[in-house]
């Protein structure tokens, strides 16, 4: 049985938040919050959505925004189709490491790119993305968890070595 776990998920939104303007400025993207009460603008034409799962917790990561950002931070080779994916597959991955610290374990799925107009999950309780802005326009994160009821977040117990973003695992 999963439920909604309101400190869970602030914790979540606050790593979320570092996250991916590392993510992105790892890539020469500057994103600033915007302000809370700031609305997307223009059309988020491009969206990278993944599940991840695991014994106490579930849910779904989307990272989604206008092309600019995208565009900027994309490497020469390659498709921004594959980028878009790209991306939301290292910001949960990167999410990953951090949970990991916190005694939370997840396996996440293949990321699914999507283009279309007014993006957004139809979650299963109100959710509020993060909001960035940036020089030629938005990125939105979307993190929408549920976990067993009473799990909490906590440093993890014992001697395991947690890999930072910068390394490579292999499973």
């Amino acid at each position: 049985m999963f439920e909604a776990n309101e400190p869970v998920g602030r914790s979540i939104r606050s790593m979320v938040e570092g996250t991916c303007k590392a993510l992105f400025e790892a890539y020469g993207v500057t994103l600033e919050l915007a302000p809370s009460d700031q609305q997307p603008t223009g059309t988020l034409a491009v969206c990278g959505v993944l599940g991840f799962t695991g014994t106490k917790m579930r849910g779904s990561l989307l990272l989604a925004g206008t092309p600019g950002p995208f565009q900027r931070s994309r490497p020469a080779q390659g498709t921004l189709h594959d980028w878009v994916g790209e991306l939301a597959n290292q910001l949960l991955g990167r999410l990953k490491v951090q949970l990991l610290e916190q005694g939370a374990e997840i396996s996440l799925s293949t990321p699914v790119v999507l283009q279309g107009e007014h993006l957004a999950p139809l979650p299963r309780q109100l959710l509020v993305p993060i909001a960035f802005t940036t020089e030629d326009g938005m990125v939105l994160v979307w993190v929408d968890i549920e976990t067993h009821p009473g799990f909490s977040l906590h440093a993890a117990a014992g001697s395991q070595t947690v890999p930072t973003g910068d390394e490579a695992l292999f499973f």
